[in-house]
């Protein structure tokens, strides 16, 4: 009678292990933005944002797909070069090119006003927004730099 108690309370043991390395891992954030991860309960003051899926990747291999049934191999798509215009007046193409050009020019305009709020933000912000206001700067700016390109 003890040979089936013990068998079972190590094979009781074996399993409860197994169930403990396959659970599920947790992201849990606290109410100031901490992350933590973890396998078990969330730790106090913290609320579980999403599970980590611990499932191995999908692997594509690089084969020649099989084809159909019966059907043969149809061949690529054949990629013709773009065609040119026709034959637009001149003047008409330089006067679309010149709005063009200055519609750019405006939003460039209005771009640089922009970051030109945000450093007096960065400049008047209180220590504890000076963060956020400086990320705001650094996205204006590099989104200007993006986009506008350089003053001759």
């Amino acid at each position: 009678m003890r040979l089936p108690t013990a068998t079972l309370a190590c094979l009781v043991v074996l399993v409860a292990g197994h169930a403990r390395d396959a659970a599920a891992i947790v992201r849990c954030e606290s109410a100031d933005g901490k992350v933590t991860y973890s396998n078990s309960d969330c730790p106090p003051n913290t609320k579980a944002v999403r599970s980590i899926d611990l499932s191995p990747p999908v692997e594509v291999h690089e084969r020649e797909r099989p084809s159909a049934k019966g059907a043969a191999a149809r061949a690529p798509a054949r990629v013709e070069p773009s065609r040119a215009r026709p034959a637009d007046n001149p003047a008409q193409v330089d006067e679309e090119l010149n709005a063009q050009l200055a519609e750019q020019r405006r939003a460039c305009e209005a771009r640089a006003r922009e970051m030109q709020r945000l450093h007096d933000d960065v400049n008047a912000a209180a220590p504890d927004n000076r963060a956020s206001a400086e990320l705001a700067l650094r996205r204006a700016q590099d989104d200007y730099k993006a986009l506008c390109p350089r003053q001759r």
